[in-house]
């Protein structure tokens, strides 16, 4: 079998906001909605600190830290239970989705949904350029949308979106179930931890806190089980020497199509 999920290394996402523009244009999502969001752990408002600046010579206390979050695929998804006509149901490689024909607007998936992870459309979907972007049709006003993990990718053996573009590797995408997956490596090395595991949920996206890996071990827009090779993770090497970290600003969203 095959458990899709999704590795999230905090220590090397640099709050760029790559991810959730590539979604957004990856995915056709409309205007005023987003799928893929990086929340920012510190002040009030997105890229702002907590704490105090340094005064006369003393220490400050600033910091901040991002929080990239999206539908979590959970394995024990509150969404699929409520869904009174099956329109949210997990697919037998993990991912849940929603069927959008089935789909009748009653949002007991939004309220069942304890990561606020989707979104509704209460008007006709708004586009620039108008006739989209992606390879993704448009939702029609009425039904919920939210995070694929990129299905459609997926299943032509490529990595999703957000995974490819994100300049400093701290996504890595891969099959649970295969415990030699560099997903399933990392959450057995690494600090990791779950969105809200007290819910009972039991997300199948990890974040990495504390001792920082080498991220996404290999390059490319293919899935690591489409590999003629294992991936080597000292071919991303670290964080200041990664080549596409240093082009961010100049490439914000990546290569990928």
């Amino acid at each position: 079998m095959t458990n899709y999920g999704l590795v999230i290394d905090q220590e090397r996402c640099i709050g760029c906001q790559s991810c959730a523009i590539t979604c957004k244009q990856e995915n056709n999502v409309s205007m005023g909605q987003a799928w893929n969001r990086v929340l920012t752990v510190g002040g009030d408002h997105v890229d702002t600190p907590e704490g105090s600046y340094p005064e006369d010579g003393d220490g400050g206390t600033l910091e901040m830290s991002y929080q990239p979050t999206a539908c979590q695929h959970c394995e024990n998804a509150p969404c699929v239970k409520v869904c009174p006509v099956n329109a949210t149901f997990t697919r037998e490689d993990g991912i849940v989705e929603i069927d959008y024909d089935k789909c009748i607007g009653c949002r007991y998936c939004m309220a069942a949904c304890p990561y606020n992870a989707r979104v509704f459309n209460w008007e006709d979907p708004q586009h620039v350029p108008e006739e989209g972007t992606g390879d993704v049709e448009e939702r029609p006003q009425g039904v919920v949308e939210k995070c694929t993990f990129c299905s459609h990718r997926v299943e032509e053996g490529l990595d999703p979106s957000c995974v490819v573009n994100c300049p400093a590797d701290a996504r890595i995408f891969g099959d649970f179930d295969d415990e030699n997956s560099t997903v399933s490596k990392y959450v057995a090395e690494y600090d990791t931890h779950q969105l809200l595991d007290d819910k009972g949920t039991d997300p199948k996206t990890y974040y990495i806190q504390g001792e920082m890996s080498p991220g996404r071990p290999w390059k490319g827009k293919e899935l690591e089980e489409e590999l003629d090779e294992e991936p080597a993770p000292e071919e991303s090497g670290d964080v200041a020497g990664d080549e596409s970290v240093s082009g961010a600003a100049a490439n914000p969203t990546g290569g990928d199509d």
